[in-house]
């Protein structure tokens, strides 16, 4: 039988194509960008896209018993008080945030319009600065979700300013990736820790 080496090459180069799956829509890496604002502040911009409707989203985003799930290292987080209607609350978070550092604190203040932002605020705790929001984009005529985060943040802690700035790119990008994962693995309804607003029903530092 003769060898053909032209015919044998294209076979497996045809069967080499057909081994590799399609790309998983919604599967893509976060998009994460830091840049120095003023003092030691640092702006940070970052997104991702979830295969999850915007009520799933949200309703996850904001449950304080599921923070620990997407948050790196997040040991606690309470409601200190909140809005009976919704709107606002007033949250404590506790991260083990670098292993040479104590335990973070930070007590901020959020405010919702469901289920598409979330602005928070700092009120007290280790960080000197932290201001920003969630917002919460419909995709695929409402079965996917594109999460943009934007913050300002300046910490006081006794680490260099490189460290602090790889440190808060790491972490987003972990949130984001730990946030499509528990979208992905919840396969019940979720219900907001919050109350709905009558702004919408569509459907966090």
């Amino acid at each position: 039988m003769e060898f053909r080496p032209v015919a044998l090459a294209v076979f497996v180069a045809l069967c080499a194509v057909r081994a590799v799956p399609a790309s998983e829509p919604y599967a893509a890496e976060p998009a994460v960008a830091l840049s120095r604002a003023a003092g030691d502040s640092v702006t940070i911009k970052a997104s991702i896209e979830i295969a999850a409707p915007r009520a799933k989203v949200w309703a996850i985003m904001t449950d304080c018993a599921r923070a620990s799930h997407f948050v790196p290292g997040l040991k606690s987080c309470r409601v200190l008080k909140r809005d009976p209607a919704g709107r606002w609350d007033i949250r404590e978070h506790k991260v083990s945030w670098m292993w040479f550092l104590p335990d973070v604190a930070s007590v901020f203040r959020s405010d919702y319009e469901p289920p598409k932002r979330l602005r928070f605020h700092r009120i007290s705790g280790t960080l000197k600065r932290s201001q920003g929001e969630w917002l919460l984009e419909t995709m695929d005529g409402g079965r996917a979700t594109r999460v943009i985060y934007e913050s300002t943040v300046a910490a006081d802690i006794p680490a260099p300013q490189f460290v602090v700035e790889a440190a808060l790119k790491r972490d987003i990008a972990k949130i984001l990736r730990a946030l499509r994962r528990e979208c992905a693995s919840s396969r019940h309804a979720v219900r907001s820790s919050l109350k709905a607003s009558p702004a919408g029903t569509d459907a966090a530092d």
